[in-house]
């Protein structure tokens, strides 16, 4: 009985070492300790991670590259972007990254990708919003508006950069083209590989069915684009789960820019818009996307103000807990797009907007016609919203894009609101709902 018991004492402890409770992996020389997942979607994989040499924390995306469905160039895009537009302190930067053959026998072209990012510990404005329902509690208005000030830095550093420029420089500039090379060098090798594995497959036929997908380029977009001359870009995927707040809870931290897109986008056929919607259903979150990628037209120019409604939306979302057009179709039972499509929304104390015009039946609240332009810190509507802010809103949420403000303008008028509104009270938690 007792060399039972041995025995199977024996065979637990080996299957301790199975699995043990910290894994642990290696990035360019440098050891991490895994410690809880984050958050996953498609591909991708978000870690919590410890450095063992200094116990710092980090978050790791791990994104698998099965040969085909996603490659390490579109992987990378997202690197690429990040070294572009650093040092900036409203957007996130990579910290470091890596590309690796995946051990994978069935697949050895398939690669994996690594990119290791600061950790912020009070999470993002969607967590915030999340924690703010449950609690009971909002956003302190002042201090939101700051954040969204911040927002609309980080989307001016997008809209207005270039060539050269600020914020790196051509030395950020030549760290995004290094990223650059290295992705297309790590699909080269894949395709090599692919090759190699598949030697009955028509070379000719093999480099039509495995060439890397490159949509949405970065650096590549400069080609031709002088010194100093403007290269928009449109981030094309804001929302309240993309902007990061600062360990201190002052400061916003957009990431995410696997979605970037050069702007602007002129879409000369049908395929193009097809093309152009598939991607925006793919990489733009449905109740924060613009009305013009639902229903991309022929002959029509898709630019910036695509960020400018989602920052409108993503604001909704923090002052009402979520965003404007997801609440319209859960009270109407419409469909979402038609809501969006229709400029189908409201305040919850208001009627609802009518299309497209930005006019609005008046209810209880005062001073919306169109186009006004209040600053009312003071003028605070029965749903407790300050007018200032809700025409911030109403001013993004047009359903003609050439009708929504750039964003010198949106900075124009959030300063403008954040001088008239009151100060907070307490400073306890600059974020509203999260805690540290």
């Amino acid at each position: 009985m007792s060399q039972y018991l041995m025995d199977l004492l024996a065979a637990l402890t080996n299957c301790m070492c199975c699995f043990p409770g910290s894994p642990q992996l290696r990035i360019n020389n440098r050891r991490f300790k895994l410690l809880r997942l984050l958050g996953e979607g498609g591909f991708s994989y978000v870690y919590l991670v410890q450095e063992t040499s200094t116990s710092a924390l980090y978050a790791l995306k791990k994104i698998r590259c099965p040969f085909g469905q996603e490659s390490v160039s579109l992987a990378l895009k997202e690197v690429e972007a990040y070294a572009l537009f650093s040092p900036h302190p409203n957007i996130i930067h990579a910290v470091d990254h890596a590309v690796e053959s995946a051990n994978d026998k069935s697949d050895p072209s398939s690669k994996t990708v690594y990119i290791l990012l600061p950790y912020y510990r009070r999470g993002n404005l969607q967590d915030a919003i999340n924690a703010n329902l449950v609690n009971h509690t909002k956003f302190p208005e002042r201090r939101l508006m700051v954040l969204f000030l911040g927002v609309a830095r980080a989307l001016k550093a997008m809209h207005q950069y270039r060539v050269k420029g600020a914020p790196g420089g051509e030395e950020a500039r030549q760290r995004a083209k290094s990223v650059r090379a290295e992705a297309e060098e790590a699909d080269k090798d894949a395709v090599r590989r692919a090759k190699t594995r598949r030697k009955d497959v028509d070379a000719d036929e093999e480099d039509v069915e495995q060439e890397p997908l490159m949509n949405g380029e970065v650096t590549r977009s400069q080609e031709g684009v002088g010194d100093g001359e403007l290269r928009a870009y449109a981030h094309r995927d804001v929302k309240p789960g993309n902007i990061m707040l600062s360990d201190s809870g002052t400061s916003p931290i957009l990431m995410d820019l696997g979605s970037l897109a050069p702007s602007p986008a002129h879409i000369t056929s049908r395929a193009l818009a097809l093309a152009t919607q598939d991607t925006a259903a793919e990489h733009s979150t449905l109740p924060y996307r613009a009305p013009e990628l639902f229903d991309t037209k022929t002959g029509t120019v898709i630019d910036t103000k695509t960020d400018i409604w989602s920052f409108g939306c993503t604001l909704f979302a923090c002052l009402v807990g979520k965003s404007p057009f997801e609440m319209r179709s859960e009270e109407t039972g419409g469909s979402l797009s038609i809501c969006v499509l229709g400029g189908d929304w409201r305040f919850p104390d208001e009627e609802s907007m009518a299309s497209g015009g930005g006019r609005r039946k008046k209810k209880d609240v005062k001073g919306k016609g169109k186009g006004k332009d209040d600053g009312g810190g003071d003028d605070v509507a029965d749903g407790g919203i300050s007018e200032g802010v809700r025409e911030v809103v109403r001013r993004c949420l047009r359903v003609e894009a050439g009708e929504r403000p750039d964003v010198d303008e949106v900075i124009e008028m959030v300063e403008k609101v954040v001088a008239e509104l009151p100060e907070d009270g307490g400073e306890d938690n600059p974020a509203g709902g999260v805690e540290e």
